[in-house]
């Protein structure tokens, strides 16, 4: 939120202001929990339990950075636990991975498995970036946020924002999963 929370408000758990905030950082908490869902039911119970512990434990926000920013923080450690909680209950492995085995929309069945690949490899890439570059790309990139957006989303300024994205991409245009990827969707498409 741009404007400061009224603390006292928020302390007495006002409806009408809690509901803005909801309605407000619901779109920018998905962005982060979408690196830990395995699909969308799942981000979206992962939401609900995120706002659970958010407004259970309001009284800790000190307004040092944006609520926006804590919030954020909150569901990070939410989804961790929620990740830790399933591989000990034995439950199938989270996160993108899951989002690389959705059958592609591509009407040209041959072209499917090189593109699987390539998204597994872009998803497994965008997993081991640090959580805000992850959730700047997210924002940023794959849903196309305008960049204020994104920096009001991870309480940064723009040009903060802007760096998240670029060291993100950075990091993944490194990365030996994704370049490998890369060069056997282009060898398979420029045969063609």
């Amino acid at each position: 939120m741009t404007p400061p929370i009224d603390l006292v408000r928020l302390r007495a758990r006002d409806p009408e202001l809690l509901g803005a905030l909801v309605r407000e950082l619901s779109p920018h908490l998905l962005a982060v929990i979408r690196g830990y869902a395995r699909d969308d039911d799942h981000a979206n119970d992962l939401l609900q339990e995120c706002w659970i512990h958010i407004l259970e434990r309001l009284d800790a926000y000190r307004p040092h950075g944006p609520f926006a920013g804590w919030a954020a923080a909150v569901t990070r450690n939410v989804c961790k636990s929620s990740l830790r909680k399933e591989k000990r209950h034995g439950k199938e492995e989270v996160a993108i991975d899951a989002a690389a085995d959705v059958p592609s929309t591509d009407p040209d069945a041959g072209e499917r498995p090189e593109r699987r690949r390539l998204r597994r490899a872009l998803f497994e890439a965008l997993r081991t970036l640090p959580d805000r570059e992850r959730e700047a790309i997210v924002l940023s990139v794959l849903e196309g946020r305008p960049t204020r957006q994104v920096a009001e989303a991870l309480g940064v300024s723009p040009d903060g924002a802007r760096g998240l994205v670029r060291r993100g991409l950075d990091r993944m245009r490194r990365m030996r999963v994704v370049s490998r990827a890369v060069a056997e969707w282009l060898e398979g498409n420029v045969a063609k």
